[in-house]
């Protein structure tokens, strides 16, 4: 019976540590800045179902050059003065060229009445899917915009 202890340590420990999901690559893009168009939906201006669509191009450390698409959808417009946030369901692919992407979702926080994130504040989005290389991909991108419009966005991409 002394073993048991052991045993079950060693399970729980295998448990802990193997199920810990952690990077298996990291990259970082540099984005340059975005041509953004407003879809206006409904009610004349900004209001829910409204999209950012944008485009622009990146560049990989390594030099080579893609495009970042996306699209982002006002979810929620705050009611009181007291929340200065737009809540925005956003969509990003990004084309490396031949066939390889990585498809990004997630929630874009912006300040009410802002087509783009605040500068230095990165938000969190997931990756969510790929194709070519990046076939079955799932991790996360941190997007920070620079004051000069750019952006960097890090890719952590799990095994």
């Amino acid at each position: 019976m002394k073993k048991f202890p052991f045993y079950a340590a060693i399970i729980y420990l295998s448990l802990v540590l193997g199920s810990s999901a952690q990077a298996k690559q990291t990259f970082t893009i540099t984005q340059g800045k975005p041509e953004i168009n407003h879809v206006d939906v409904g009610t004349t201006g900004m209001s829910v179902g409204d999209s950012y669509v944008f485009e622009a191009p990146f560049t990989t450390k390594d030099g080579k050059i893609g495009r970042i698409y996306g699209v982002n959808t006002i979810i929620s417009i705050p009611t009181g003065s007291n929340d200065p946030f737009i809540d925005r369901m956003s969509l990003i692919v990004l084309d490396f060229g031949k066939s390889d992407t990585l498809i990004v979702s997630g929630r874009a926080v912006h300040r009410t009445y802002q087509s783009e994130i605040k500068d230095n504040e990165p938000n969190l989005r997931a990756v969510i899917g790929g194709t070519g290389r990046f076939i079955g991909a799932r991790g996360q991108m941190s997007i920070t915009r620079n004051p000069s419009g750019s952006y960097e966005h890090e890719i952590q991409l799990l095994d």
